[in-house]
């Protein structure tokens, strides 16, 4: 395979993403995770923009790529 070649994982994925909830059940302890990241100010999400999140009881953070509406 050359270097020219895409794979459909590498593909640059744009359009809007639906809002990201705000939490979301922490993965190392169970506990919940709060959305850190503010909305844009036309609160229009992208797909791949990034979110953050902080575990309420470990205090782990978690970042989530969104992804497109239809997915």
């Amino acid at each position: 395979m050359s270097n020219n070649e895409s794979h459909e994982s590498d593909e640059f994925v744009s359009g809007r993403a639906e809002a990201p909830s705000q939490s979301i059940i922490c993965v190392d302890c169970g506990g919940t995770a709060h959305l850190l990241t503010h909305p844009p100010e036309d609160e229009i999400w992208l797909a791949g923009e990034v979110v953050a999140y902080r575990c309420s009881d470990c205090r782990d953070r978690w970042d989530i790529v969104l992804a497109p509406e239809s997915e």
